[in-house]
Order: structure tokens, then sequence, then C-alpha cells
């Protein structure tokens, strides 16, 4: 070895969730050819979907606002079974989606970005992850959501609940 640091390989781009919208750039980008990795911090797809497991969760939207337009087949093959779905209908929905479109390939679950950080004098990112793992990108497409993280309000007396 030459004590020279190897450097990851410069990606095209960093996609930070693996929800509806993160799932969504992944197959969009990919169409462009472009070289993509997803990072998440869950076990699986589904962003809010697949953290919100609680009983009678749903959606407060027509399911078929759900649905994603980008593939005509995929839009005739899936009947939602009710107006307003589901948690799990709708979690079953964007799985069918990544195993339809083998998304999961350049998703790396179970990881969080601790630190994103554009190098100016490259004009590109640096990622760091939970796992210890650098990734460098031209571009950094944050898909994390507005629920990522929660706000506990500041209310007197919230600790007896």
């Amino acid at each position: 070895m030459s004590g020279e640091e190897i450097l990851p390989k410069m990606l095209d781009a960093v996609v930070v969730g693996a929800g509806f919208s993160g799932l969504y750039m992944l197959h969009r980008l990919r169409e462009q050819g472009l070289s993509v990795k997803v990072v998440e911090a869950g076990d699986d797809v589904g962003g809010t979907w697949y953290w919100n497991r609680y009983p009678g969760a749903r959606c407060d939207i027509e399911s078929m606002q759900y649905s994603y337009s980008f593939s005509e087949e995929l839009q005739q093959e899936w009947k939602w079974p009710e107006v307003f779905s589901c948690q799990p209908e709708i979690l079953r929905y964007i799985n069918h989606v990544a195993d339809k479109f083998d998304l999961r390939k350049d998703i790396q679950f179970g990881t969080r970005v601790t630190a994103a950080i554009f190098d100016e004098t490259q004009s590109c990112w640096e990622m760091h992850t939970s796992r210890g793992d650098k990734l460098v990108a031209k571009f950094c497409i944050m898909a994390i959501g507005c629920f990522s993280s929660p706000r506990i309000p500041q209310i007197k007396g919230l600790g007896y609940f």
C-alpha cells in the first residue's frame, strides 16, 4: 500500500430517506442513467408508513393520491381496497413498488447520515453515516419528510402524561 487514502466512488446522487419521495427520486434518477445510493434509517422502505404502525393509522386523503403516476402499468395493476387506506395497505403498496422496480438493491437500510458537508473545492457532497461509511456525490437529496424527528411541546405538566 502506498499509504494514500482510498476514496469512495463518486456517485451522482445520495438520497436520504426511502419513503414515497425517496423511492420516487431513486427511480427517476436511475431512469436518467445516474448512479444513486439511498440511505434509510429504517430496516425497510415506507418512511412514515414504516415507522407509524399504531392501531387505526390510515391516510386522510384518497388512497389514489398515494399512487405513483410514472408507470401506467403500475397504475393499472394496483387496486386500492378502500378509498382511505389503512397503514398496512399503504405499506403493502410501497413494498410492491420497491419490488417491482428492484429499488432495494440501491438502498442501505438501518443507516443514518450523521454529517453532510459540501466541499466547494471539489463541488461535491461528502456524507458520513452511522455505520462509518463515507459517501461522496454530486448531489445530496433530502427526502426525509416532515415526520422524521419528533417535536415535543413545552407544556406545563407534560410529565404527567
